[in-house]
């Protein structure tokens, strides 16, 4: 397998390169330009690669994919939706994934609830469009020392959020919680692991509802599974809209209580009251009472960690995601 690039490789790229994946730019590529011509360039070097699959993940690649699939004798071609919010898509997004769905081999959505979406705003037959989950592993805990320096001065609950701050990920709903808890009474300290355009208005509305003294903003700490999410008593996740989240299936594998909203997958993925806490979006209300309920009981903080660890283990490990691909391929190489 090799790993091209249409634009720039960013951290995913570093990511793959560190675990030994031929990572490559499109033949030709400078950096920063506009280039209208990436498809010609992919055709290109998968003819000199003979490679036999193309599998695309965003609009762009997904129109260049398309287009070396119309031009390349024999080449297979899958694609998956990575967009979690439909049918709300912005519309040039639109035209073109309506325009050009049929030509791939095979679809593919991250999460059920998406691949419902996906159907009805496209009208694609149900056998066009398969599901195959997210997965992920744990590496060994390192913890970074931004977070060592919070959680070794306190005897609180930990609370950790990690996201990219974004209207999204609902983290003006996760602050409002946090008031409601502190009136409420409750000890703990809350780490916002993140960064993105809205990381100023969320630390003024910090100070505006007097929580400064129990929400840290981290900014972002690379690979926070292994340096950050280990350290926390609870992980929270407040987004108004998800495909299938993989800091949730981060959570579960590390055997942490979770209280998230219900959104995209996450019903298929915790079992309410069960492996984990569910909540409906947009309600602080609604989220306060869940954290609360588990800062108060460590048992059942233990008792959902251990049964979200073990759900993970049975369903959404990388091996699970990765045989499930390599049967897909296999079927399409046959």
């Amino acid at each position: 397998m090799t790993v091209c690039y249409l634009k720039e490789s960013g951290v995913v790229g570093e990511e793959i390169e560190r675990r030994g994946t031929p990572l490559v730019p499109v033949p030709g590529l400078v950096p920063g330009a506009v280039d209208r011509f990436t498809w010609w360039k992919l055709r290109r070097l998968i003819r000199a690669g003979a490679f036999e699959l193309i599998h695309t993940h965003d609009v762009h690649g997904l129109m260049d994919g398309v287009a070396c699939k119309l031009l390349v004798r024999g080449v297979k071609h899958v694609h998956t939706f990575h967009w979690g919010n439909y049918p709300e898509r912005e519309t040039r997004y639109r035209k073109i994934e309506r325009l050009v769905w049929r030509v791939p081999d095979r679809l593919i959505a991250v999460g059920h609830r998406q691949a419902d979406a996906i159907r009805q705003l496209y009208s694609i037959p149900p056998a066009r469009l398969k599901v195959i989950w997210n997965g992920v592993d744990t590496l060994s805990p390192q913890i970074a020392p931004e977070v060592l320096a919070i959680t070794s001065k306190t005897s609180d609950p930990v609370l950790a959020s990690i996201s990219t701050m974004i209207e999204q990920k609902g983290l003006h709903d996760l602050l409002q919680a946090a008031h409601l808890l502190k009136n409420d009474g409750a000890s703990f300290q809350l780490l916002v692991i993140g960064d993105g355009h809205l990381r100023p208005k969320l630390e003024e509305l910090a100070k505006e509802l007097g929580i400064q003294d129990r929400v840290h903003f981290l900014g972002w700490i690379t690979q926070a599974s292994e340096r950050a999410l280990p350290a926390c008593d609870i992980f929270v996740q407040s987004s108004l809209w998800e495909a299938m989240s993989v800091v949730v299936l981060e959570a579960m594998a590390r055997g942490k209580p979770i209280v998230a909203t219900r959104v995209g997958d996450n019903e298929h993925m915790i079992e309410d009251g069960v492996s984990g806490r569910l909540v409906s979006k947009s309600d602080p209300r609604a989220l306060a009472d869940a954290l609360g309920e588990l800062l108060r009981d460590s048992a059942q903080r233990e008792r959902l960690g251990a049964a979200a660890k073990a759900r993970h283990g049975a369903l959404f490990t990388t091996r699970h995601m990765i045989e499930a691909h390599e049967a897909l391929y296999e079927s399409l190489l046959a």
